[in-house]
Parts: C-alpha cells; sequence; structure tokens
C-alpha cells in the first residue's frame, strides 16, 4: 500500500512533536507461532456464516509496533487469519493491524490459500508462520531509509484528537509456513578413563588370568598323580 509522500507531526506525550512519513520501501513483516484453528459460525444480516479462523502470537520482524506519540512497543500481537468471502472473487490478501486495550492483526486470506494452511496445519505442517506487507504503517522520518536487516520501529496513526490509534490497512505479498524445528538430540559425553584407571585394571586382569593358570596346573599334577597310582 504505497502511500508516498503523505507527512504527519505527532507531538509524544509529554515532548516535542515527532515526524512521521508513510510508503516506505521497507516492508512490514511479521512471524508468528503457536497456530491453532478455532471453528464456530457467525450470524451477519441474517445469513449464517463459517466464522472458522487461525490463530496465533505474532511480533514484528527486525523491529518493533507501537503508537505514534505513545513510549514503547505495543507487546506481541493477537494475529487472526481468516478466509475471505468466496464471493468477493478476491486474488490479493489483506492485512489489517490495530489497537484495542491490546494490539491486534488480521489477515484476510484468499480461501484456497486459507484451507491450504489449514491443511497442513492439522497435519503439524505448518506450526510457525511468516508474512511481507506494504502497509499504510508510519515511520519516523528519520528511519525511512533503514534497509533490511537493521531493527526499524512501525507506528499506528493517531485519530484526529490524538486519542486512539488508528487502523492501518496493507496488502500482504508473501506467506509462508513450516512446521516446529525439531530440536537435535544431545550427544552422549564419551567416557574416558585416565591412564593409572587403565592400568589397573590390565593388572587386575592379568592377576585372574594367573590364578586360573595355577588352578589348571593343580588339577593337571592331580589327575597325573591319580593316573601315576593306578
Amino acid at each position: 500500500m504505497d502511500e508516498s509522500g503523505a507527512e504527519r507531526s505527532i507531538s509524544a506525550e509529554g515532548g516535542q512533536a515527532s515526524r512521521y512519513v508513510q510508503g516506505v520501501a521497507r516492508r512490514f513483516r511479521l512471524t508468528a507461532s503457536g497456530l491453532r484453528f478455532v471453528g464456530g459460525y457467525e450470524s451477519r444480516d441474517g445469513r449464517l456464516e463459517d466464522g472458522g479462523r487461525i490463530v496465533a502470537e505474532a511480533r514484528v520482524l527486525d523491529g518493533t509496533l507501537g503508537r505514534a506519540g505513545v513510549p514503547g512497543d505495543v507487546g506481541p500481537i493477537d494475529l487472526t487469519l481468516r478466509p475471505l468471502a468466496a464471493s468477493a472473487g478476491e486474488t490479493r490478501l489483506l492485512l489489517m493491524l490495530g489497537y484495542r486495550e491490546t494490539p491486534f492483526a488480521e489477515a484476510f486470506l484468499a480461501p484456497a490459500v486459507f484451507d491450504q494452511l489449514k491443511a497442513d496445519m492439522l497435519t503439524g505442517l505448518a506450526q510457525e508462520l511468516s508474512l511481507s506487507a506494504t502497509t499504510s504503517l508510519w515511520v519516523l522520518a528519520e528511519d525511512r531509509g533503514k534497509p533490511d536487516g537493521e531493527p526499524l520501529d512501525w507506528y499506528l496513526g493517531r485519530d484526529g484528537d490524538g486519542r486512539a490509534a488508528v487502523p492501518a490497512r496493507g496488502f500482504i505479498e508473501s506467506i509462508n509456513w513450516r512446521p516446529r524445528p525439531v530440536a537435535a538430540a544431545p550427544e552422549a559425553a564419551p567416557v574416558h578413563e585416565d591412564g593409572e584407571d587403565w592400568q589397573e585394571s590390565i593388572a587386575d586382569e592379568l592377576r585372574r588370568l594367573n590364578w586360573s593358570f595355577k588352578l589348571l596346573l593343580l588339577l593337571l599334577v592331580f589327575l597325573l598323580l591319580v593316573i601315576a597310582l593306578r
């Protein structure tokens, strides 16, 4: 969602105004884990609609999400993924971000994409998810040129009264999911014997062999005496 040229000054709480801009080249990226399916139905305008959705906890990748003029990161984001109505014929993937006591994000996917994600999630092939989008979020004017890889702070705008955060919208350019990486099993530590223990074990084995050999000799002498007496 390109809104090049949009610029706004917003006063921080207890401080001077900061300048924010939209339409930066950098893409907003989210990563989410703990995907789970929530089933149900919703009644809208007298129609019963499938309310099935996928929910997860998300965070901003390589950056933070805040509210313009309010210090601090908003924290973990409640992500909900829903299918677009089949009648819409929409092939684009839509994203909305907002703040109602806690931050939230809603992704609206084409039915085929949602169904594939749901199927992979139920079979364990989709436990973590990431997406990249162009949005109407704001960034500080001095951060507009930050390259990928450097942390970037994104901001929800403020309404005319400066009291509430205005939702941001955008288009998802890519969405990927994967199973949770399997942790490698720890290797057993090799057993090392020091030189003295090794030498003592060899000596013990030799003593056992010598004693067995002596018993064998005594048995042979006894047998020879028995034969001689006959």
